[in-house]
């Protein structure tokens, strides 16, 4: 059962403000993908550094992130 605290159930399934950090985007993205975790983006490499985006099975949206 999914606890959502009262007033904020219309922010379930929408981008989160989580970021988790990672030295290595790429492999943490191939190793959760392999596991079944959605991915809604793939690595993409910025300047600062590179991040991906997954979500949950509710469609909350977290990212994996690195910086250079």
């Amino acid at each position: 059962m999914l606890y959502t605290p009262p007033g904020q159930e219309d922010r379930i399934g929408t981008p989160s403000n989580v970021v988790f950090a990672s030295d290595d985007v790429r492999a943490a993205f191939r190793e959760l993908a392999e596991r079944g975790v959605k991915f809604i983006a793939e690595p993409e490499e910025q300047p600062w550094g590179t991040f991906a985006t997954f979500s949950d099975p509710d469609g909350n949206q977290f990212v994996i992130s690195s910086s250079h």
